[in-house]
Formats: structure tokens, sequence, C-alpha cells
């Protein structure tokens, strides 16, 4: 196109013969006419060769990504990647509350036993409300029921999901969900060589080791062992260490190491904050790839976007975790099954652990709340003899003051021929998983009779005579 100058006056000049002139410029004209289309099939080649180059990158990319594990749209991707407004709300939104559960496993690899075993079980539960956070973990050796299956660990459930159709993500979420009381829609799950891998793309993590870790067994790749040695300090880990502090076991124990995996979880979640992917992207096209190789979830990319914003968003000084174990807190306790050490809820009733969890999440206390009942103040017992074995109600009352508790009373049941023994609660449930793991680890019963006293006892146990 011509652009036109400021109009100027016209100067009139002689009229001329303009018969050569008119052939000049229709012959000029057509060689412009002929490049302009020339160069417009040019761009319209480019055009559309650009077009099919995208289409194939999309096709491509969508392959990839669904073939490891994403919930994924060729008919959306782009606009779930590169959109940066989305209307889009995780489930669980509307009530204000999104779980979503983490898994860690070996993953395949030369050497690898169990690639699906998973090692790693937390739930995370983010409030929309005030921008909390509560980070759950589950030990691999719990005792579970699997829909369509029958009991197993706890471990064991996202590979028997995975046998029974490609779902061990939605079988293990279904399981945890049971056990905690919670829905729980998403789940991600990372292998170990993915989650070193990761940590080394972020330019390692941040760590305060708060004790020193001595392994002498940790495992290798060629089912050896190694040694393993961090003191107390401050670490900046790369994903070898990281992967190491985070799985070692041999010389403390698996909950140790769960509250080990949750800080490195918070420390990862840091650190990607403080990077500015967005001025990175060969950074983030190189986490991505990690991802993918490693990577699974049913979340969609654009619900992933949703919850990193979510996640961006909490606030880490309301963040509160929670490892059940067979501590005086922990709600569990180890026994065996066919031989095989499992952990099971006390008094082998889950709704110990779902009226835990329900009393957090809905505000009624606090994880310090309840976990300081039993940590600062000892349960208060008195023992009766519900047999006529002379001195057995003195002798578990020894048992138990030597365990913690506070024996407020030991005397005679009036009535006898007691075989099992019974545990009454005489505070209305205010630490009713205390007195459930009481009864478990003494095989008692749990009585349903109202019992008054005026010993000031929080607890009373008629002692049977299977207690001898």
């Amino acid at each position: 196109m011509v652009r036109r100058k400021s109009a100027k006056p016209i100067k009139k000049e002689p009229e001329l013969d303009n018969s050569v002139e008119e052939d000049q410029l229709t012959e000029a004209s057509s060689s412009r006419l002929h490049r302009i289309k020339k160069r417009s099939n040019v761009k319209r080649f480019l055009g559309i060769g650009l077009m099919v180059a995208i289409l194939l990158l999309a096709g491509w990319f969508t392959t990839k990504l669904a073939i490891n594990g994403w919930n994924v749209s060729s008919d959306t991707l782009w606009k779930d990647l590169f959109s940066f407004k989305s209307s889009t709300t995780l489930i669980g939104e509307d009530i204000g509350r999104v779980n979503l559960l983490v898994l860690g496993a070996p993953g395949g690899g030369e050497g690898v036993d169990g690639p699906n075993l998973t090692d790693t079980v937390m739930v995370a539960s983010l409030s929309i409300e005030d921008n909390s956070g509560l980070l759950f973990s589950l030990p691999r050796d719990l005792y579970v029921r699997i829909p369509g299956y029958g009991n197993s660990k706890l471990n064991a459930v996202y590979k028997i999901g995975e046998a029974q159709g490609d779902a061990g993500g939605e079988t293990m979420s279904q399981v945890v969900g049971e056990v905690l009381g919670l829905d729980i829609p998403y789940y991600l799950k990372i292998d170990f060589d993915g989650f070193q891998q990761l940590i080394d793309e972020l330019g390692g993590v941040t760590i305060d080791v708060e004790k020193d870790l001595y392994d002498d067994k940790y495992p290798t790749s060629n089912k050896g062992y190694e040694v393993l040695d961090i003191k107390e300090g401050t670490y900046t880990m790369d994903g070898s260490m990281a992967l190491k502090y985070s799985r070692s076991r041999q010389s403390t124990s698996d909950f140790d190491r769960a509250r080990r995996q949750q800080k490195l979880i918070v420390a990862v979640r840091e650190k990607a904050l403080s990077l500015d992917l967005l001025s990175q992207p060969s950074k983030a096209l190189s986490i991505m790839d990690v991802l993918n190789d490693s990577f699974k979830t049913n979340l969609s990319l654009v619900e992933l976007k949703r919850l990193f914003g979510l996640v961006k968003d909490f606030d880490p000084t309301k963040l509160e975790t929670k490892v059940f174990d067979d501590s005086p807190t922990g709600l569990l306790y180890g026994t065996r099954v066919d031989e095989i050490y499992v952990l099971r809820p006390v008094g082998d009733d889950y709704n110990v652990v779902v009226n835990y969890v329900d009393q957090i999440i809905s505000g009624q206390a606090s994880l310090d709340d309840l976990d300081n009942q039993a940590v600062l103040e000892p349960l208060k017992i008195e023992v009766f003899n519900g047999t006529n074995i002379t001195g057995l109600a003195g002798r578990i009352a020894a048992k138990l003051e030597a365990e913690g508790y506070d024996i407020v009373s030991v005397a005679n049941n009036p009535a006898r021929g007691f075989v099992k023994s019974i545990v009454y609660d005489l505070i209305d449930g205010e630490r009713e998983w205390e007195m459930r793991k009481l009864a478990a680890s003494l095989g008692a019963e749990i009585g349903e009779d109202e019992i008054t006293t005026s010993s000031g006892a929080q607890i009373r146990i008629v002692v049977g005579s299977e207690a001898n």
C-alpha cells in the first residue's frame, strides 16, 4: 500500500499524450501485483506450516503427558497451559476445603523391588477461608480394608489398585479417605528418582536437621548398603541427600521418617515459590520434563494450575502436621496378623482416627490441644480386681504406672468372675483415643455401663482372669 502524503495545491499542467505512460503503468502494476501475490503465497504457506507444526506439537505433547499420567485434552491443552485466568474450581472449594493425597514410591529401575509400594502416604488439606493447611502422614504398615480385595498393609494398596484395573490412585484415595473420614478427590504420585531430580532442578532445598541422623544400612540400588551420616545443622540439600534424608529409617523409625518427609514437602514449596519460573522458561520446561517421566495424577493441567495457586497462597505459619504412629498420642498400636507386623487403630476402631481428624477440621480443637492432653497430663486410672486371683489388680496397676499412667486407686471389684478385662470411660469421651489405646494394650473390652467414682479417676479398669 502507498501511504498518502498531506494534500498540497495542485498546479495545472498542459495536456499531454499519455498513451505510452499508460502502457508502462499497466506493465508496472502487473509486476507489482505478481510480487504481492508471491509474497502472500509465501506468507500463507508459512502460516499453514506453523499451524501444522503447532498442531503436531500439541498432539505429541498431549500424548506424552497422557502416557505419564496427566489428565489432558488436546482440545484445551494450550488454553490450559497459557491462560492466566480460569474459572476452574477444585472439588471441595465450595465447602471451604480441598484435600489432596500425596504418594511416594520407588518407581521402576534396575534392582528395584516393589516399584508401586508406597513408602510415603500424606494427605494435604487446604482451607480456602483462612489459607491454613493440615498435613497428615499415615504409616505404610497400617492395616486397612481394600474394597474388592480384603485386608492388607497400606503400602500395598496402590499396587493392588493398579492390578485391579489401573486404578491405584483412585483406590488409594478411597482407602485413605475412609481411614481419615475425608473425601479425597485428587492424588499425586511421584517416584524417588523424580523427587531427586526435581530438587536438583530447583537448585536444592534448605533443611534444618534438628539432630544427628546416622544410618549404617542405608540401601543402595545394587541391594547393598552404605553409611548415611548427617550431622545436626542447616543444609542446602541436593536431590541425592534429600532423598536419603527422607528415606532413612534404620536407626530411627517409619514415624520419624514421615516427619522428615513433611519437612521436605514444605521446603520444596518454599523453594518453588522463591523461583520466578516464568522468567526462566528453560528451567520450567526441564522441571516439566522431570514430572512427565516420574509423575502421575488425576488432576488436569488447569486443575493443577489452580492447586498451585492455593498452595502458593496458603500461610505456612498456619500449617499443622500430624504423624499417626504408636506413640501415646499417635492413635495406633503395633500387633501381628498372620505373623506379619502391622499397625491398627486403638480399639481396632478407625472411628478413633476419624473423630480426631473431625475435631481438627471442624475447629473444635487444635492438634496441640488434643496431643497435649496426653503429653502433659497422664490418664488417672483406678484398677479393680474382677477375679479371685490375689494381687492381680496390683500387678496390673504397677505395670501401668511404669508406663506413665497415674494410678489413683487399686481395689477389689464387688462382682467377681470376670474373664475379659473391661475398661470404662469416666469422662464422657474427652480422651477417647487414649482410652481405646489402653484397652487395646490390655486386650480389654470397652464397657458401656455408666460408672461414677469419687477417686478422681478418668478411667476404670476391671481386671479379668485373661490378664493374669
